[in-house]
């Protein structure tokens, strides 16, 4: 009889879970019985988790897995405690960033092992030992379990040759209603998108940034990509795709290639991707990639501030933050950049540099995050720690101060100025879509408490996203909003 493994996802989100999805595939491949469960966001919807609880005992897994990141980690833990609660014969497995910088938070929460790096080949390794009587638990590699309570860490496990990486185990969740999640796919477009990665990993170290678990970066052959990409197409009736990479375009000569070969298939599709400025090279290329379908290159500029960038390690300078920018969006493609607020070293004349570069470069679309100390960064302390364990809502917005010296309400107010420096705003951009109006409607006709909720949580946490994930949350946990 096959062992039953579960995998969990300890909060939905609007875009899928791909590395507990890579690990599923690999662990079916392997040979055993595999689920994946995916908890829905109780902050919004109270007692909607019932039928997956239900779910969970009906399918009385032997081992369970979580894929944990810092913002779930509450949740994740309320799972863990519950699971130990009302089993007591269940082998726990964390993988993922959180667990990866604390590892010692999860084995004393009820966690029976972590995996360190990427989780594809520990965990199935893990798995065949602890049903093989004749393996050794300490010659797995990449794991680590708590010994003499010390956690006790085996071998790196080595990297996986992403030209043989299986395709993600998508026919596990409710894939179409994923693509169907229209503003988790292209910013500011309302189109039915796939998901993928197309490399792993960055060979960068950005100071408020940092990935332990793929920490050399590595590209798959185009052949593969192309492959996955009709794949998805063929399955789900896509029409954009999501590059979830870092760094998607990291040089011009494989981007070129990707380019060509979709011409050549003739495949059309809207594509989104990540580039750092710095590697933003020939205006060839963007034509290129405008020919191939390429509708939105985000662009993580963070500051427009050359102090601050020093400050992060960005490792490039302010005119090459503008001429990247230029350049995509004289290639006809919208640029997507990415700004953070609140560092602690940041002071007003910075804020004002970041809104002189917004005016002189005029992006098409703008996002803000905040800044939030993330494990295993210089920036995280004890009370970085307590936020993490008592988070309710999301990363940013739960913090009730933030770590600059400037006023909470003066970030504010620059955040609202550099969102309508842009081009475009975001939601407003939905309005071209015709299909947006058709969901609107339906949100209104089977969903209004959703939307008072969004004005309670904008009221009660000054929070000027609240709004909008309330809206989110409903697409992501209600299948009506398929469009």
């Amino acid at each position: 009889m096959k062992k039953k493994v579960l995998l969990i996802n300890p909060r939905k989100g609007w875009r899928p879970a791909l590395g507990l999805l890579y690990i599923a595939a690999y662990v079916r491949d392997a040979g055993y019985e595999v689920r994946i469960f995916e908890f829905i966001d109780e902050d919004f919807f109270p007692g909607q988790n019932k039928s997956v609880w239900k779910k969970f005992h009906a399918y009385d897994p032997d081992f369970i897995g979580l894929g944990v990141i810092s913002w779930n980690r509450r949740v994740a833990k309320d799972i863990i405690q519950r699971i130990r609660k009302e089993t007591h014969d269940k082998v726990i497995v964390c993988g993922g960033k959180d667990p990866n910088f604390k590892p010692d938070f999860y084995l004393e929460n009820g966690v029976d092992y972590v995996i360190f790096g990427e989780g594809e080949t520990p965990m199935v390794d893990l798995l065949d030992t602890l049903t093989q009587s004749d393996r050794i638990l300490e010659e797995v590699n990449g794991i680590g379990f708590l010994r003499d309570g010390q956690v006790y860490r085996t071998t790196s496990a080595p990297l996986l040759s992403l030209d043989n990486l299986k395709f993600p185990a998508l026919d596990l969740v409710d894939f179409d209603h994923y693509a169907n999640i229209r503003l988790g796919g292209i910013p500011g477009h309302f189109i039915k998108t796939g998901f993928m990665m197309a490399s792993r990993g960055c060979p960068y170290t950005c100071r408020f940034c940092t990935d332990p678990i793929r920490v050399r970066y590595r590209e798959r052959s185009i052949d593969h990509i192309i492959a996955e990409i009709k794949w998805q197409m063929e399955t789900w009736h896509i029409d954009g795709m999501v590059f979830l990479d870092d760094l998607f375009y990291y040089r011009d000569d494989r981007v070129d290639a990707f380019c060509e070969r979709i011409l050549k298939e003739g495949i059309k599709l809207k594509f989104y991707a990540q580039a750092r400025a710095d590697r933003v090279g020939s205006p060839e290329t963007l034509t290129l990639m405008k020919k191939a379908g390429f509708l939105q290159i985000a662009i993580g500029v963070e500051s427009g501030s050359q102090r601050m960038l020093d400050i992060m390690d960005k490792r490039t300078q302010l005119q090459t933050m503008k001429d990247a920018v230029n350049k995509v969006e004289n290639a006809g493609i919208f640029s997507y950049i990415f700004l953070v607020v609140g560092f602690p070293e940041e002071n007003l004349e910075d804020l004002m540099a970041t809104e002189a570069f917004l005016k002189e470069v005029q992006p098409s679309f703008t996002t803000v995050n905040y800044f939030m100390p993330m494990p295993g960064t210089e920036y995280f302390n004890e009370d970085d720690k307590k936020a993490l364990e008592e988070l309710t809502f999301s990363l940013t917005e739960n913090q009730s101060e933030f770590h600059s010296s400037v006023p909470y309400d003066e970030i504010m107010r620059y955040r609202n100025t550099y969102l309508s420096l842009a081009k475009r705003n975001a939601n407003f951009n939905l309005l071209r879509y015709p299909a947006f109006y058709w969901w609107v409607f339906k949100l209104m006709l089977f969903r209004p408490m959703v939307l008072l909720r969004g004005v309670y949580k904008q009221k009660t946490q000054r929070s000027y996203t609240s709004y909008f994930e309330a809206v989110r949350t409903a697409m992501i946990n209600n299948r009506i909003f398929g469009v």
